[in-house]
């Protein structure tokens, strides 16, 4: 360990590290000498309250590190950066209930792991020089220490550090570990946290979150799931409807603040925080996204996957095949990039793990895996449009909506389902004419469909043509989401206006 160059590195970074972090939590007013704080996404809070938690000693052993994964630009150092000045962040109504961070009475170090690694110093080294540094042994400091590692995933020895860091600070909670990597691939490959660690993955944005990041506007607390509950844990369709037509004066009053299109701005150019800045120039916003899926591709995937040049050259390609196309026949895609299928199968695997895709399967009772024809779906619909720069026609545009309503599903109704204790999937039907998606919830099978300007009897047939497929089953029922009113057009088929769905 070279003592003299990893003091060097710790005192150019303290001394700068204001300067680099404010970068993350403030912004200018426009025509003004003022900042004023970035607004949070809503995984903050959930933290927040586990640093409270950390700091009144009330964590449990399991919550002593925690790893957020994602995919790039969603947003990973904003929240470190929003971590490491919580005080800042805390609201005058939380003040009661959040002495604890107020105090400020704990140390708190925020590494860049990149720059660890520029410098090549490796995590472990530079925790022996800190711990000499700072005069104590994380086994049994009395101190509290919050350490916030942003790209972990630089050190190759990450997984193994932390979990030895684990194992000698068993028995002391006064170390809380938050870190994260732009690299999910890693992070969800990596065996050696399993058990003795808390991960959570940061998802691109919804339409609630952009509308507050980008305008400052605030959907009614709670209202997000007082929707999906209304929707989707009622067993009787009208009990939904009930529940949906007492929130649609909430929903319009809401809507009644927004400007006219906003949904399809936000689902072209408005899908990850670090475009929002970026809303009135389409190209740019264009080559941003260009740029990370370049990162995802030359720093993700060819750091972990042993593949050669030609594969890799291909990916971009492969990626504006699927953005183009509803359903994915990979034999098709292997004849048309001259790849193998085992190659291409490999290639999507490590695109759905670094967070980029959505892998639906076609609906089977056995969800069983078989080369029948996949959908891809993205997780922002301004992936999509960028990769195609655009030019979409009203196909395309309709797929915005199942690539919202993916990341709805797993970000949101997965979540909530694992809540409850209650199995949840999510399919499509490959059948002529079928619905968009088939939902399994605990014994419920739901068949979705969503379009704009769709005719209600057109979502109705290809409900029904679903509805055919699913005729031995017991507890079915159809949702539409279009441009109608909420009315329940069946006894076992509802219509939901779009604005429920973006609400979310």
């Amino acid at each position: 360990m070279d003592t003299v160059k990893i003091e060097n590195f710790y005192r150019l970074w303290i001394s700068r590290l204001d300067e680099f972090l404010e970068n993350y939590i403030y912004y200018e007013i426009p025509g003004e000498k003022k900042r004023k704080l970035l607004p949070t996404r809503y995984i903050f809070s959930y933290y927040l309250k586990i640093l409270n938690r950390f700091l009144e000693g009330e964590i449990d052993e399991l919550e002593k590190i925690h790893i957020l994964t994602g995919l790039r630009g969603t947003g990973k150092t904003t929240l470190l950066a929003q971590l490491y000045y919580a005080d800042k962040f805390v609201k005058e109504k939380q003040k009661s209930k959040l002495q604890a961070i107020l105090k400020s009475d704990y140390e708190k170090l925020y590494l860049d792991v990149s720059r660890l690694k520029g410098e090549n110093i490796s995590l472990n080294d530079f925790f022996k020089f800190y711990e000499t540094a700072k005069n104590i042994h994380f086994e049994s400091t009395n101190r509290k220490f919050l350490i916030l590692l942003d790209e972990i995933h630089y050190d190759d020895n990450w997984g193994l550090f932390l979990k030895s860091f684990y194992d000698r600070t068993k028995a002391n909670k006064n170390i809380l570990f938050i870190a994260t990597g732009s690299s999910a691939l890693k992070l969800k490959m990596n065996p050696d946290l399993s058990r003795r660690s808390i991960s959570n993955e940061l998802y691109p944005l919804k339409f609630n979150e952009f509308l507050i990041l980008k305008h400052n506007l605030y959907p009614e607390p709670g209202l997000s799931d007082e929707i999906l509950n209304a929707i989707f844990m009622n067993k009787e369709l009208k009990e939904s409807y009930q529940a949906l037509k007492d929130l649609l004066p909430k929903v319009n009053n809401f809507y009644h603040k927004l400007e006219p299109n906003i949904e399809m701005r936000f689902l072209e150019l408005g899908g990850l925080p670090f475009l929002i800045k970026s809303l009135n120039n389409a190209n740019l916003i264009f080559e941003f996204i260009e740029g990370m899926v370049d990162k995802i591709i030359t720093k993700d995937i060819l750091s972990i996957a042993k593949l050669k040049a030609e594969p890799i050259s291909k990916i971009k390609y492969i990626l504006f095949l699927l953005a183009n196309s509803e359903i994915t026949d990979l034999q098709k895609i292997c004849s048309t990039v001259k790849l193998d299928y085992k190659t291409l199968r490999k290639i999507l695997d490590y695109l759905v793990l670094t967070g980029l895709l959505y892998e639906i399967r076609s609906f089977s009772g056995k969800f069983s895996k078989t080369r029948k024809p996949i959908k891809f779906l993205f997780s922002s619909p301004s992936i999509r449009n960028a990769l195609l720069k655009g030019v979409i026609g009203s196909e395309v545009r309709g797929r915005f909506l199942e690539d919202y309503f993916a990341l709805i599903y797993f970000k949101d109704i997965k979540k909530l389902t694992d809540s409850k204790k209650i199995f949840s999937q999510i399919a499509y039907d490959s059948s002529e004419q079928g619905a968009d998606f088939i939902l399994t919830i605990d014994k419920e099978y739901i068949a979705v469909e969503i379009g704009f300007n769709k005719k209600v009897q057109d979502g109705l047939r290809q409900i029904k043509n679903t509805f055919s497929r699913l005729k031995k089953k017991s507890n079915i029922k159809g949702i539409i989401f279009g441009e109608d009113e909420l009315k329940i057009l069946e006894d076992n088929i509802i219509h939901i206006p779009l604005k429920f769905l973006f609400l979310m």
